[in-house]
C-alpha cells in the first residue's frame, strides 16, 4: 500500500467519490514523491531532485485507508471469508508484479544499477524480505504489503471477540507505546532479532492503522471530534518521532484530516465533472502503488538516454507506468479476485486437510 481499494462485493455497488479522490491524492503523492526526489536520489545520473526533502506521505496515508476499510468490511459476514477475500484483493497482482519488475529489471536495467537476485525474488514473493537483511525490496513500495496482511489477519481474530470500550485504549497504546520504546534509539541499541523483528512486525508504523480505526469510531460517532483530534495529533507527533521528517509528518496530518471528511462528511460531488478520470485512477491505484517506482525510474532511464529532459522524464515514467498498472488491474488483479473470492474456504481447507492426510 496496502495500499488497496475496498473490499467490494462481487456485484456493483455504489461508489462515493470523495473516497476515490483521496485514494488518488495518496497515490499520486507516492508518484511525486519517487520521480522528483527518490528516483533521483537513489540514480544520481537522472539529474539533481526537484526539492529539498522527500515529502513522503502517500504509502503512509494509504495503510491509514486500508485500517478503516477494515473496520468498514470486516463486520459484513463471517471474518474467516472476509480474510479470504482480502487476500485474494492484494496477493495475485503483488506476486505479478514482483516477477515483472525482478524480469524488467534484470533485462532491461543498466550495469551500474544493483540488480536483484533470486534469493531477493524468493524474499519478496514469500513476503520475508523485511525480517531478512541479507535481501533487498526489489521495489522500495512493498515494504507495506506484509503489514497490510498482517492487519487484516490480525483483524480477523480480534474482530469477532471484541473489544468494546477497551478498543479507544488500544489505540492510544498502539501510538504511544512504540514511541516509548524506540526513544534514545533504544531499538537501534537492542539484539539484533529484536531490531528485526521491530522491522518485520512494523510496529513503528501502528500508529497508522490506530488512526484509520479511529477515523472510523468517530464516523461511526463512537468517539468526538475532540478525541479524534487528539488522536491525530498524537499520530502525527509519533510518525515525526519515528522517522525524524517534520514536514512529511504534517503533510500526513493534513491529508489525515481529508481522510477524516471524506468518512464523516457528505460526498464531494464538487469533483463530479472530473468523475471518470478520478475514478479510473482509483480503479488501478493498487497497480499504480505496485509499479510506479523502480520500473518508473527504468523508464525514465532510458528516455534520459534518449535525450529526453527531466520533466519529459517525470512524464514518460508517469504515462508508462499508468499502462501498465491499468493492465496489471484489467487481466490480473480483477480476473483473479473474480476467480478466488467466490471459492468456499472452508470447503477446500477441509479438502486439503484431507489430501494431505492420505
Amino acid at each position: 500500500m496496502v495500499v488497496t481499494t475496498p473490499d467490494r462485493p462481487l456485484g456493483r455497488t455504489e461508489r462515493r467519490l470523495s473516497w476515490d479522490v483521496v485514494r488518488v491524492l495518496a497515490v499520486l503523492a507516492v508518484i511525486f514523491t519517487h520521480t522528483t526526489y527518490i528516483g533521483p536520489f537513489l540514480h544520481p545520473e537522472l539529474g539533481a531532485p526537484l526539492g529539498p526533502y522527500p515529502f513522503q506521505v502517500g504509502a503512509s496515508v494509504l495503510l491509514v485507508i486500508s485500517a478503516y476499510f477494515v473496520c468498514v468490511t470486516v463486520r459484513k459476514g463471517s471474518t474467516y471469508r472476509w480474510l479470504w477475500r482480502r487476500v485474494c484483493r492484494v496477493l495475485p497482482p503483488y506476486l505479478i508484479a514482483v516477477l515483472f519488475t525482478y524480469l524488467v529489471v534484470v533485462r532491461f536495467g543498466p550495469n551500474n544499477w544493483v540488480m536483484p537476485t533470486r534469493r531477493d525474488l524468493w524474499a519478496n514473493l514469500t513476503l520475508a524480505a523485511s525480517f531478512d537483511p541479507g535481501v533487498q525490496l526489489i521495489d522500495g513500495s512493498y515494504w507495506t504489503l506484509p503489514l497490510q496482511l498482517m492487519a487484516f489477519g490480525a483483524a480477523a481474530l480480534l474482530w469477532p471477540r471484541g473489544l468494546g470500550q477497551r478498543i479507544t485504549t488500544l489505540l492510544w497504546i498502539m501510538i504511544i507505546a512504540p514511541v516509548v520504546l524506540q526513544w534514545n534509539d533504544r531499538i537501534g541499541h537492542s539484539p539484533f532479532w529484536v531490531q528485526q523483528a521491530w522491522n518485520g512486525l512494523g510496529l513503528h508504523r501502528l500508529q497508522l492503522f490506530a488512526i484509520g480505526i479511529a477515523i472510523w469510531l468517530w464516523a461511526q460517532r463512537r468517539i468526538g471530534v475532540v478525541h479524534l483530534s487528539a488522536l491525530l495529533a498524537a499520530t502525527v507527533f509519533a510518525q515525526h518521532a519515528h522517522t525524524a521528517d517534520l514536514p512529511s509528518s504534517l503533510g500526513i496530518g493534513a491529508l489525515l484530516a481529508l481522510v477524516a471528511l471524506a468518512a464523516r462528511g457528505p460526498d464531494w460531488t464538487v469533483f463530479s465533472r472530473l468523475r471518470r478520470p478520478i475514478q479510473f485512477l482509483a480503479r488501478i491505484s493498487f497497480g499504480l502503488y505496485l509499479l510506479n517506482q523502480v520500473v518508473g525510474y527504468l523508464i525514465a532511464y532510458r528516455l534520459m538516454e534518449l535525450g529526453a529532459g527531466r520533466l519529459v522524464q517525470i512524464a514518460g515514467a508517469v504515462l508508462g507506468v499508468i499502462g501498465l498498472a491499468w493492465l496489471l488491474t484489467k487481466y490480473v488483479e480483477e480476473p483473479a479476485y473474480r476467480a478466488l473470492a467466490g471459492l468456499h474456504v472452508r470447503g477446500l481447507g477441509a479438502r486439503a486437510f484431507a489430501w494431505l492426510n492420505t
